[in-house]
């Protein structure tokens, strides 16, 4: 009789070796005690440290390629148990078929099978059915306790851009900031200004150090992580929910829900920067063709001796005139604002008792909404009662959980723009007075990039000079009342109805959404460098 050749497969992971003892010198040493007493000659050894959820086993594959060259090479693949063959049934009785045709037979010395027995199949489907169920409830264990660890508020994978993966002082993985954590932030002030978009903020922050891809950015200026916030995905009946980690935060609540505003289109993005490096031209790059309606440009030419500057259009257009008179048009208009004391002097009286009353309003709205966060979180806890008092399944408890909760969050993040309430308001508002007052002479003074940021915050939308005039679109604004009110504005004294009635500035302009009352727009004056948007439309004539 001959003599069988076989080859032996020994294979380990690395968990298995630690656990289960399972090391492949005892799998060897086996094996070989098998053969020896059986008379099998070995004719050789493959082995390897990898799954076996699937035959795609670099020596495994090694072994086949092999002994598809090799016919005969081997009568028997011999292993320890059907473990170490395979821990997935359907791809074990496949590779079977094929050792088969390659007239080849496995067989687990631990655990021997005689094919040739119809009734041993059944026990062969046991023995690799067993390892598959083992991987599957081991793998569900993991996601559970995965899953477990998040609603703890631990962070379980990966760390984040700006954050670092260790160990707090129960040995259990967390995340600490990292040193990429103020650029991290720097992004988001980047983004929350409205001034850049996603990849203009991501160039800025890659300028500063922040190594960052286009899409992980994008990824990250939409994950709550950095508020100190993990979200946990949907799993099987299980909704997707939000939880308070662990973790340092990196950022403010506020400044993160300003970069979704612009994200989402709730803020306007900022006036663009003006390149103009000639003082002779502060308005080049905020004036607007008349002809054509593009942005004109300015330049200066030599003639008669001296050097002389127009604001002019692009080839293909004839518009040109001399950018002193447009210079002299916008101071003139400067003058007449600064210029009406009285008027100013009234405003400042009403915005002041508006905004006396906005923060009355607005705390009362503060109050108003903490009840309501209590409430609902009373619900919630009255709920998790009864779910521990059996009176609710807990289907129903977490239906009540997954509508509750996204209230909470909602009423939380409008507590939050509530209570944001800036200590310096109040000087800020009166620096916006005084510089109203002194507009003429905080423009001269300024340097050339502070007045295209004082030009920018008043007008957004371009001025357009026709007729020996400058011109923007006519929509209603605090400024166009200061500048068409008379300077002999007075209040009649006495039951007589006055000239003029100072309640009409709080009147927002008509259309489908309500403008901003003038205190606000006022107000928004002083906060350069970033400039409201809409804040003067106005026809301005030449004084002569």
């Amino acid at each position: 009789m001959r003599q069988k050749k076989a080859i032996l497969y020994i294979r380990v992971s690395t968990d298995e070796q630690a656990e289960k003892g399972h090391s492949l010198r005892h799998q060897e040493e086996r094996l070989r005690n098998h053969c020896a007493i059986n008379g099998i000659e070995v004719v050789a050894l493959y082995k390897e440290d990898h799954s076996a959820k699937t035959f795609e086993r670099p020596e495994f594959r090694k072994m086949l390629e092999f002994l598809k060259k090799n016919k005969r090479y081997a009568d028997l693949l011999l292993f320890l148990k059907w473990d170490r063959f395979s821990r997935n049934a359907p791809e074990a009785y496949n590779m079977i078929s094929v050792l088969g045709k390659l007239m080849i037979e496995p067989q687990a010395i631990e655990q021997p099978l005689d094919m040739s027995v119809p009734e041993n199949k059944i026990m062969l489907a046991v023995y690799l059915t067993t390892p598959e169920v083992e991987n599957d409830r081991r793998s569900l264990n993991v996601i559970a306790g995965m899953r477990r660890a998040l609603k703890d508020g631990r962070w379980m994978c990966k760390a984040p851009k700006g954050y670092m993966n260790r160990r707090d002082e129960a040995n259990r993985p967390c995340i600490i900031p990292s040193k990429d954590a103020p650029l991290v932030k720097f992004a988001f002030e980047q983004m929350a200004t409205g001034q850049h978009n996603i990849e203009a903020a991501r160039k800025l922050a890659n300028a500063k150090g922040l190594k960052i891809s286009r899409n992980i950015f994008w990824h990250m200026v939409r994950n709550p992580i950095y508020i100190g916030k993990i979200v946990i995905p949907p799993y099987k009946d299980e909704e997707a929910t939000i939880v308070l980690g662990k973790h340092e935060p990196i950022i403010s609540d506020a400044l993160f829900y300003a970069v979704q505003d612009v994200i989402l289109g709730r803020k306007k993005v900022g006036f663009p920067t003006h390149n103009s490096k000639q003082e002779e031209l502060p308005l080049r790059g905020f004036l607007k063709c008349a002809k054509c309606g593009k942005t004109l440009t300015g330049s200066g030419s030599k003639g008669n001796g001296g050097k002389y500057y127009y604001y002019h259009c692009f080839e293909g257009c004839t518009e040109r005139f001399k950018a002193p008179m447009a210079n002299d048009l916008f101071y003139g208009l400067l003058n007449r604002i600064s210029g009406n004391k009285k008027l100013l002097q009234t405003i400042k009286h009403i915005t002041t008792d508006h905004y006396k009353k906005n923060n009355k309003d607005q705390s009362l709205e503060v109050e108003k909404v903490d009840r309501e966060i209590e409430t609902y979180r009373n619900r919630l806890q009255n709920a998790q009662t009864l779910m521990l008092d059996g009176a609710l399944d807990a289907g129903e408890y977490r239906s009540i959980k997954s509508r509750l909760e996204p209230e909470i969050e909602r009423l939380i993040r409008k507590q939050i723009n509530l209570s944001e309430k800036n200590p310096e308001e109040q000087e800020v508002m009166e620096f916006g007075f005084y510089f109203l007052s002194n507009m003429t002479k905080l423009f001269t003074e300024a340097s050339l990039e502070a007045k295209h940021q004082i030009i920018g915050s008043m007008f957004p939308e371009k001025i357009v000079f026709e007729n020996k005039e400058l011109r923007t679109n006519p929509e209603s604004g605090v400024l166009p009342l200061l500048i068409n009110a008379t300077k002999d504005f007075t209040l009649k004294k006495g039951k007589g109805s006055n000239n003029f009635d100072p309640s009409s500035l709080l009147v927002p302009r008509t259309g489908i959404e309500p403008a901003l009352p003038c205190d606000n727009q006022i107000l928004s004056l002083a906060r350069l460098p970033i400039p409201p948007s809409g804040l003067l439309q106005s026809k301005v004539v030449s004084e002569t």
